[in-house]
């Protein structure tokens, strides 16, 4: 017993000399940690000390969070922590992933797109769709053909691992319900492939989403590439080259994306063996076939699809990554964005526009691409910016899930929320707004008034008098003073 205790007090006390020699010569090379992290390069350093910013708390936060970022075997201490909560508790300690049932592992906004928590709202969607129609009749007197598809999502398909408390059997409407239907009543033509999906769960022999990732399987892949090649085809009228499987390779071990989820977990072991089917496919090679001029506006659905199979399919193709950024260049440091200053001109281009949207982005509104292609072909027209920053908030990740908790926590409507903040960005901000319309002038005067309860007393009576709604009263009230201030000018 005695010599065990001598062991254990020599472990301790030559863990702090192990620990810093390896953050100062890095003798062990450790296993490289997955996904993003935000680490601080520089070393921990007391030159930075100042008195200064000492009694700021400058200095401890600073040199506390680079000695954290430092430490010796850094990466497997985070491993070892996710690997102990996720073995006992089935916590995942990458942010926005979670654990489902038998081990299936979710990327968590599937499951909020699939509950209905991340619905926008029918007006806002409403006006995106209405756009979309109306870019698609554009295009079309252009000889060029808008392809819209629905990707699916792994919630929609798999939804019987979604944990409890996500409550998946009392869902409310879902962006992914209400778009579907708008196209279907406006006569927009789309294919969808989240459906489709569903059709094949129960008859196919193989997984369509991997246990333990986030997109599509690529089995999955293959099924989809066979039916949107056939889709664009028959929307076109060209023969486009056939795609054949040659074999199935089954494996134990997920490959590539099909095990995407599973990485970011930084785990120390690997997860339990799942069977995936792997296709090799056969892509006829025929350039006469090959004719068509496709612009891509996509997701990270659509980079299984251009790493081996559009390529083969097409003549040629761009690929705006999230309606943003230009592949294969979205990843760089800084990233190439796609150049958006003629896009008539570069719309015409093209003979196909493929607009591929999956479950978990269904929120972003096509990432602004019905917003941007409408203007372009209507540059008479401009948006208010309350709209332009509801767009941004819909689009930038943070901002949305702040205020989809806030709007949960306030039992609140989502479209409420986001119009209110969207408001009071505007509101705040009017004065630096360059370009400004007539209609952010109107907007600003009516929320100066509904700031001033004694203003707002006066709309409401005159609104009863006058048997009008409140809003109309509101407008007719802010139009009125803004062209008065216009004559008195």
């Amino acid at each position: 017993m005695l010599t065990l205790k001598k062991l254990i007090l020599i472990i301790i006390l030559a863990l702090p000399g192990v620990l810093w020699l390896q953050f100062r010569y890095q003798w062990v090379n450790e296993k490289p940690l997955h996904g993003f992290f935000i680490k601080n390069m520089e070393s921990p350093d007391l030159k930075r000390f100042t008195w200064d910013r000492w009694f700021k708390g400058e200095f401890q936060q600073e040199y506390m969070t680079r000695t954290e970022n430092h430490i010796g075997y850094r990466k497997t201490w985070i491993r070892l922590r996710n690997q102990l909560d996720y073995s006992f508790f089935k916590i995942c300690n990458s942010e926005g992933f979670v654990a489902g049932k038998k081990g299936y592992l979710y990327e968590e906004d599937y499951i909020l797109e699939y509950t209905g928590d991340y619905f926008i709202g029918g007006k806002p969607l409403d006006k995106k769709m209405l756009r979309l129609k109306n870019v698609y009749d554009s295009l079309k007197a252009n000889n060029i053909e808008l392809i819209l598809v629905f990707e699916p999502g792994k919630a929609s398909i798999i939804p019987e691992y979604i944990p409890g408390r996500y409550h998946p059997q009392k869902r409310k409407p879902s962006n992914y319900n209400y778009i579907k239907q708008k196209a279907l009543c406006s006569g927009l033509p789309f294919l969808d492939l989240n459906s489709y999906f569903l059709l094949l769960k129960d008859t196919t022999r193989y997984p369509l989403f991997p246990k333990y990732g986030m997109h599509w399987s690529l089995y999955g892949v293959a099924l989809a590439a066979d039916t949107l090649k056939n889709y664009i085809a028959g929307r076109t009228g060209q023969n486009l080259p056939d795609i054949s499987v040659e074999k199935i390779e089954l494996s134990d071990t997920p490959r590539l994306s099909d095990n995407d989820i599973g990485v970011i977990l930084n785990l120390c072991l690997p997860l339990p063996p799942t069977q995936g089917a792997y296709p090799v496919l056969k892509i006829e090679d025929d350039k006469a076939k090959r004719d068509l001029s496709v612009l891509v506006i996509a997701d990270s659905y659509y980079l299984n699809f251009c790493e081996g199979i559009s390529e083969k399919l097409f003549k040629n193709q761009e690929y705006w990554y999230y309606n943003h950024k230009l592949y294969p260049y979205q990843d760089n440091n800084p990233p190439q964005y796609v150049d958006k200053t003629d896009l008539l001109r570069t719309y015409k281009k093209f003979n196909v526009i493929l607009l591929m949207v999956s479950e978990i982005n269904m929120h972003n509104g096509f990432w602004n691409f019905a917003d941007e292609a409408y203007l372009a072909f209507h540059p008479e027209v401009k948006d208010d910016h309350v709209y332009m920053t509801e767009n941004e908030i819909r689009n930038e990740r943070t901002w949305f899930k702040f205020l989809c908790k806030k709007a949960k926590g306030q039992d609140r409507p989502l479209e409420e929320v986001i119009r209110n903040d969207a408001e009071y960005t505007f509101f705040n901000n009017y004065n630096d707004i360059q370009g400004k319309t007539r209609q952010d002038s109107i907007i600003h005067l009516v929320l100066s008034i509904q700031n001033d309860p004694n203003w707002m007393s006066a709309i409401r009576k005159k609104a009863a008098e006058r048997n009008v709604s409140l809003d109309t009263m509101l407008y007719r009230d802010a139009n009125y003073l803004y062209d008065q201030s216009k004559q008195n000018r």
